[in-house]
């Protein structure tokens, strides 16, 4: 029997539903959306968009998301909201000279951030990061992070669950059970841990641990923990899932991190991988030789000789011809996440054909 809400996060393309956007979502019916700085341009205008989203299925309760962490990765910005909110690292070094300063800075922050989304229709803020600050890691996490240990780390992440949840929102601890040491960002690739289970239980699975009996829901990591589970990333182990349930502790619901990120895609998620990069590269001019080299290696593409548009026009058409692949792929790593024991699976590109990609794989688990 088909369930009436999928459990699926989608996210949108622009400032408003288009035509298009609403036939899938009344026909998909997930549980929520999250939203990107793609989605805001003032703060009547976001009201009105999460208006529309909740009016979507008026029987039911539909959760907004937003990444509004502060620091580096805030979606909305002044003067939408009225001011942009530090880095966890702002209160990490707080922490070291006063620890009770530090940790009401915190609380105070987070009641703060989600008093702000409450006014916008957005019912979490995707925070606090909980994952440890190493400084050899990849700096994707650096300073999203609220110290180097993990008793500090523990000790400000319960304020800021306690101001988010004081205001009614939904805390996420992430990323489960801890993203710090990965010396690869996972949007790109996918970061392998070598370290032992003692060490990891010890440090960034403490946190976790420490954190489960919070009112939180979780979001996982797409890393490979080889002390748990050698050729899995989380999000698609069930013996990851298993060890997060049943050693850390965690009881609350469980999202995967953003489906679409390369870590889950093997070849085709290097190729899309490849071609963001060389996208920005070019934006940025900041071309490397060693990308002539790989996109003759994974695409057999030679742009010796080529430079500028003729490059992005190549770009563009591989982006075309990978694009099945990656959707074939995007319901396989789908249905993977769920029976490993996921309960939400987040999907943050706004791309039609990705969405019913996902839709679909969801829909051939739950009616067979």
């Amino acid at each position: 029997m088909k369930t009436q809400t999928s459990n699926i996060i989608f996210g949108l393309a622009g400032t408003k539903l288009d035509g298009k956007e609403k036939e899938f979502f009344l026909k998909a019916k997930p549980l929520g959306f999250i939203l990107f700085s793609r989605n805001v341009e003032s703060r009547e205008q976001l009201i009105a968009l999460t208006k529309s989203l909740k009016e979507l299925f008026p029987g039911r309760k539909t959760f907004i998301f937003v990444d509004q962490e502060g620091g580096k990765v805030a979606r909305i910005k002044p003067p939408v909201v009225d001011k942009l909110y530090p880095a966890a690292k702002i209160f990490a070094d707080m922490y070291l000279d006063d620890q009770i300063k530090a940790k009401r800075a915190v609380k105070e922050n987070y009641l703060q951030i989600m008093a702000d989304l409450n006014s916008l229709g957005i019912d979490s803020p995707c925070a606090p990061v909980c994952d440890i600050y190493y400084k050899e890691a990849d700096p994707i996490i650096g300073d999203r992070g609220f110290g180097s240990t993990p008793e500090q780390a523990i000790d400000l992440c319960k304020e800021a669950i306690a101001g988010i949840n004081e205001q009614g929102g939904i805390a996420f601890i992430k990323h489960v059970p801890g993203h710090g040491r990965a010396e690869i960002d996972s949007h790109l690739a996918l970061p392998i841990i070598n370290t032992d289970l003692k060490t990891l239980e010890e440090t960034d699975f403490k946190v976790f641990k420490e954190l489960s009996s919070q009112e939180v829901w979780g979001m996982s990591a797409h890393i490979v923990y080889k002390a748990l589970d050698s050729k899995k990333p989380a999000t698609l182990s069930d013996k990851v899932v298993d060890y997060i349930r049943n050693k850390i502790g965690f009881k609350g619901i469980l999202v995967t991190d953003d489906i679409c990120m390369y870590a889950l895609h093997g070849k085709v998620g290097q190729q899309k991988s490849l071609l963001t990069k060389i996208s920005l590269a070019l934006q940025n001019k900041e071309w490397k030789n060693e990308y002539q080299e790989d996109l003759k290696k994974l695409f057999a593409v030679d742009v010796t000789d080529k430079e500028g548009q003729e490059i992005i026009d190549i770009c563009q058409k591989q982006q075309e011809l990978i694009k099945p692949l990656f959707c074939k792929s995007l319901a396989t790593v789908t249905k993977e996440a769920i029976v490993a024991g996921c309960d939400i699976v987040l999907h943050c590109s706004s791309d039609l054909q990705e969405m019913k990609a996902v839709y679909e794989a969801t829909e051939n688990i739950s009616t067979h």
